[in-house]
């Protein structure tokens, strides 16, 4: 099982004596909630354990938004990390664990579109209905006051206006394996509310290894949108990525001018996770009725502020797309689209950073 370090997670349930949600970074939600404590409350003979479940909050729904070439295609994921601990002094028996997914969206709440995905998740958790959305997990035996984790994976909802995901279920012990509830059965219902961001001009989700993740802003709100698409090769840790569109220049001197939003990757993924290999794709679109949008395409180039380092202008034309690890690498392609009145500059990189349009 791999447990991914450094994750910014968001504790979204905690079955304790005292249940705080805590936001530890990495999106615009900062204030701690706080939630009535919840743990088993067994028969006098029963035994007593507690969960804790954890999310990333405001990931991206996933889904094709926008018609026509004027479209985006995300594909986020979202985990839940849960944590079973035994507070009793003897083992608990026979764990088991049920969750049941479902979204709310502005007319009510439905069954969710969530995708479990079953790599990436706990080997003895399986899906067992997807209307209603439930998996169940066999977690077995745990020892006197210890503790065990696990992750249940999921691409997110594609519910149309969906702004949330609920996950609801019941875990429980029991003594022995014969009878419907054991010996001395010992359960507690869980919970976790996952709310999915709203900025049209930003997109984030979790990125699990061996998943291709596609980010995107909205395609219908302004005369830009872009997207991110990469893959994380198995072996390689997760982590939270993000695609976002915002005010400023990264401008040259050098350059005549630049043109639309500024637009920034942030892939703080472990060193290798990116190379000449294995390349992201950014794209940024452009509606050609922006007055801004030159009309010669001949002489428009990419600064790129990597993260770290200074600041680099993209002119090499990728030949092929994906370009070939032997060809100058960062590299462009720019398609203009006087049909569907668009404007296409495609980025092949390996370096995370800020991305902003230009002329020589």
């Amino acid at each position: 099982m791999t447990i991914w370090k450094g994750a910014r997670m968001r504790a979204v349930f905690v079955v304790a004596a005292v249940v705080a949600f805590v936001l530890v970074g990495g999106s615009s939600r900062s204030a701690a909630d706080t939630t009535v404590p919840q743990c088993s409350r067994p028969d006098p003979q029963g035994r007593n354990f507690c969960i804790t479940i954890e999310d990333l909050d405001n990931v991206s729904p996933s889904g094709t938004f926008g018609t026509g070439k004027a479209q985006a295609t995300v594909t986020a994921f979202q985990y839940y990390h849960v944590v079973v601990q035994n507070q009793a002094g003897s083992t608990l028996t026979n764990g088991t664990l049920s969750v049941d997914l479902t979204d709310v969206t502005p007319s009510g709440t439905v069954n969710s579109t969530a995708s479990y995905v079953a790599a990436d998740s706990a080997p003895f958790c399986r899906q067992t209905s997807t209307s209603p959305n439930t998996v169940s997990c066999t977690v077995g035996n745990l020892a006197a006051n210890a503790g065990t984790d696990f992750f249940l994976v999921y691409r997110t909802s594609t519910t149309p206006g969906v702004t949330a995901t609920l996950l609801s279920g019941l875990a429980g012990f029991k003594e022995g394996t014969n009878g419907a509830n054991g010996a001395n059965p010992s359960t507690t219902a869980v919970s976790a509310n996952t709310s999915l961001e709203p900025n049209p001009q930003g997109s984030v989700a979790w990125s699990p290894p061996g998943q291709t993740t596609k980010l995107g802003t909205d395609p219908t709100v302004d005369t830009q949108f872009s997207s991110l698409q990469f893959s994380v090769p198995n072996g390689k840790p997760a982590f939270k990525s993000e695609l976002s569109e915002g005010a400023g220049t990264l401008c040259a001197p050098s350059l005549k001018g630049c043109f639309g939003q500024v637009v920034t990757s942030s892939l703080p993924a472990a060193d290798g996770t990116f190379t000449s290999t294995n390349l992201f794709h950014l794209t940024m679109t452009f509606r050609l009725s922006d007055p801004t949008v030159p009309s010669n395409t001949n002489n428009i180039v990419v600064v790129h502020q990597p993260d770290s380092g200074p600041a680099e202008t993209i002119s090499a034309r990728c030949s092929s797309s994906p370009p070939a690890s032997t060809e100058t690498l960062p590299c462009i392609k720019v398609t203009k689209d006087n049909q569907a009145k668009l404007l296409v500059i495609e980025v092949w990189a390996f370096h995370n950073g800020g991305w902003h349009p230009g002329l020589t």
